[in-house]
């Protein structure tokens, strides 16, 4: 594909909530996505090599996962980015509690009543570079609380801080994303 028309390939292949301007830019502004887009036959073959990872994951992965065709595995592909920092905690106020015997916070999980499943990703992680990354992207700029200092997250979103043992304890500064029955701490 030819770069000079990207910008009409763009429009008729993403969804119309997609600043396609801006994919544009990023695109021709990446190197390696700029390459690709031009190695590539058609758009589908496009997205399919980007989501299949085949250059960096940063803003335009987010975008076509979230805008492109195969959006209806976005949130596939964020769990996907959990990986083994995945765990699950009970919601039946939507959200998922943290704090301490000082403070309690809720923290939406996007999504309502059941599951919530959280990832923390600490700067030591061999993956907290990509987490750090994109994980704004991915979870559709959905920001929680930031948080400092040393609190708790506990495994049901009605539970007593006072009473009731958390499942995990974090010690630092983290931001929080939610998307869709997601949660993650990214520290910072």
């Amino acid at each position: 594909m030819k770069l000079e028309n990207i910008d009409d390939v763009l429009k008729q292949n993403m969804s119309k909530d997609c600043s396609t301007h801006f994919l544009e830019s990023c695109i021709l502004d990446c190197e390696d996505y700029s390459k690709l887009y031009e190695s590539c036959r058609n758009y589908d073959e496009f997205e399919k090599r980007v989501l299949n990872k085949e250059c960096c994951l940063n803003d335009i992965y987010s975008a076509i996962s979230m805008y492109g065709k195969d959006r209806g595995n976005h949130w596939y592909r964020v769990r996907e980015l959990f990986g083994d920092h995945c765990f699950k905690t009970a919601s039946d106020v939507g959200s998922l509690l943290v704090g301490n015997e000082e403070f309690q916070v809720l923290i939406p999980n996007g999504y309502g009543d059941g599951t919530t499943r959280v990832a923390v990703f600490n700067k030591a992680d061999s993956d907290y570079s990509v987490a750090s990354r994109i994980m704004s992207d991915m979870m559709d700029y959905h920001r929680g609380p930031y948080l400092h200092g040393k609190f708790n997250i506990y495994p049901y979103d009605c539970n007593d801080p006072t009473v009731d043992e958390p499942c995990k304890t974090l010690e630092g500064r983290y931001f929080t994303y939610y998307y869709d029955g997601l949660i993650a701490f990214v520290e910072y």
